[in-house]
């Protein structure tokens, strides 16, 4: 029977060579046994969850004969399903755990894969190295993983490697960047110890500090219950046991009892009043996910504890940032918070794509009805913290980013080269339909383009324009000049004007265009730009350039359906294209 080694819970931890430091996947702690006749997976608990992770188990038999003479083998590591390199989204690893019907697994594990991530090993050719350090076993980990064929990106690996960090504020970085579970910090010379909690292994969790009001109490459980104001209205938040200290907990019973009204034989209800603050991983349906009970928080009034608060704490917005304004409206309904927010979830995919390159955005300080503006050129009122060259501005980190937000900045627009060389890094076909009545013909001419790509040897990405249109974007894997990028794409956009003469032109003139699409490799050039993956549009509904898979590319296909509100549950859910298929880079 497998017994995992666990590390015990701190607030902090501080630098220390003598320690290395690793992501806390939110996942399932896992142990795998690998065998020349048989692959399990155990849980802590040891269910085998086997046939529940079948792309796990294919993998490995798959990639077996690289490291026959290695096995018996037994990991700890951590099942997932990765939204980035160093996110995971615990709710469809936990859904997944408990799937029964083997079809259904089947179907769901084609179409979002789990990926096992190794951190430690056990067995070793069939003999115990607990007693070995740690540095040790790292060692022996890194030879079992070197021996297979090196994939992409963690994204494309079912089994992996964990990373380790031994610099404390650069995963630190990390885990505030991509809002990981938290961090574990591991001693070097540490033993495996099965079974027991140690003072070697520790664990702090990236918790975020929320505010709401005490609305209830059940005496036969202790759990209290929480609320936010919504739309004035008083709206269920969770529930919060943990935390609260004896003596806080009696005074708070004890109001409870003495202002409150009795709701059965254990449930007491009471008017919104307290106000506390709450420590979490997250919020939402109505439940707070490993809340415990920080403080009292005297200096808020309950109406102040609203949900659109909870939001923000949620998102975890830089202490640097100041924002301004947040209620000011920008879209037909949406608030320049929305948009913060929405930013800050998307940035993990966003900011690969916008580093160092010279970034153009088209801001709208007073909303997309009124006047905007574009801005490429730094300006005196630009914080340290955005970079430049001298001549263009950067946005090369969270705090930019958001602050560009802050000011009004809602379209991203970045050209196909970094700003210290004159190749460019991707091909990009601009496809645009006189109006959506003709987005069908971007989505023929897109898997058009795809099939006369893959001939030539490019893998091809696509994605919506924001608008009415559609964009394929080609990585480069060898160097090509402009000039040569400029005559290639003239020579795909001439096979489908000569094939389809009634559906596509290259024809730059709007009035003569009629209604076909306008196959954009023109603007494939130095200093040209392109609207970047993730940016949002100026429109009514607050649309986004968003990557699809190219299965989701159909005639029925509404590209208005992707925006602010849709995307943030949408990466979770499906991930991100880009990311998966290693056109967009976070590791």
């Amino acid at each position: 029977m497998w017994q995992p080694m666990l590390p015990t819970r701190v607030d902090q931890v501080k630098e220390n060579t003598d320690w290395i430091y690793e992501i806390k996947y939110d996942g399932f702690r896992c142990g795998l046994e690998w065998t020349e006749t048989e692959i399990h997976l155990w849980s802590r608990n040891n269910h085998n969850l086997t046939k529940q992770f079948p792309e796990i188990i294919s993998w490995c038999q798959q990639n077996q004969k690289y490291i026959k003479e290695l096995l018996p083998l037994f990991l700890d590591g951590e099942l997932v399903i990765l939204r980035t390199a160093y996110h995971s989204v615990f709710s469809q690893v936990q859904q997944r755990s408990r799937m029964k019907n083997m079809k259904k697994i089947k179907m769901i594990s084609e179409d979002r894969p789990a990926t096992y991530i190794g951190f430690d090993v056990i067995n070793y050719k069939g003999k115990s190295v607990k007693s070995k350090p740690l540095t040790e076993r790292k060692q022996l980990l890194h030879n079992i993983f070197r021996t297979f064929p090196s994939a992409s990106n963690l994204l494309a690996q079912r089994v992996a490697e964990i990373r380790y960090f031994d610099s404390l504020k650069e995963i630190e970085q990390v885990i505030f960047l991509h809002q990981s579970e938290g961090m574990v910090a591991k001693r070097k010379q540490s033993n495996y110890m099965p079974g027991k909690r140690t003072d070697v292994w520790l664990k702090v969790k990236n918790y975020r500090n929320i505010q709401g009001v005490i609305v209830g109490w059940d005496a036969e459980n202790d759990y209290f219950h929480t609320a936010v104001f919504e739309n004035q209205q008083c709206t269920a938040l969770g529930k919060v046991k943990n935390g609260i200290g004896t003596k806080d907990q009696k005074t708070l019973t004890t109001f409870i009892r003495q202002k409150g009204s009795k709701q059965g034989s254990s449930k007491w209800k009471i008017d919104p009043s307290i106000c506390v603050e709450i420590n979490c991983l997250d919020a939402n349906n109505q439940e707070i996910r490993e809340p415990n009970f920080g403080k009292f928080r005297f200096d808020l009034d309950p109406e102040e504890c609203t949900d659109k608060r909870v939001r923000l704490q949620l998102a975890q917005i830089p202490e640097k940032l100041e924002l301004t304004k947040p209620e000011k409206l920008l879209f037909s309904n949406h608030t320049k918070q929305d948009l913060i927010i929405y930013f800050r979830h998307v940035a993990p995919f966003l900011l690969p794509r916008l580093k160092d390159k010279h970034l153009t955005v088209i801001r709208y300080p007073d909303g997309i009805i009124e006047e905007s503006f574009y801005q490429k050129h730094p300006s005196r009122h630009e914080p340290d913290f955005i970079e430049t060259d001298g001549k263009y501005i950067l946005c090369n980190n969270l705090e930019s980013l958001l602050w560009f937000a802050n000011h009004g900045a809602i379209e991203y627009h970045i050209p196909f080269h970094k700003k210290d060389t004159d190749y460019p890094d991707e091909l990009v076909f601009d496809l645009d339909p006189p109006s959506l009545d003709e987005f069908p013909l971007a989505v023929l001419a897109a898997k058009l383009i795809r099939e006369l790509l893959t001939y030539k040897g490019f893998e091809s990405f696509v994605k919506t324009s924001g608008k009415t249109g559609l964009q394929v974007h080609a990585p480069l894997d060898e160097p090509m000049n402009f000039e040569q990028t400029r005559e290639f794409m003239h020579a795909i956009a001439h096979v489908l004007v000569t094939k389809y003469p009634d559906s596509f032109t290259t024809e730059r003139m709007i009035k003569n265009r009629g209604k076909r699409l306008y196959l954009d490799y023109v603007q494939h050039a130095p200093k040209k730009t392109i609207i970047a993956p993730y940016s949002t549009r100026a429109t009514k509904g607050a649309t986004v350039a968003t990557p699809l898979f190219w299965e989701e590319l159909n005639d029925e296909l509404d590209p208005r359906i992707f925006t602010i509100d849709t995307i943030p549950q949408r990466l979770n859910e499906k991930g991100c294209p880009f990311l998966i298929g290693g056109c967009t880079n976070t590791e």
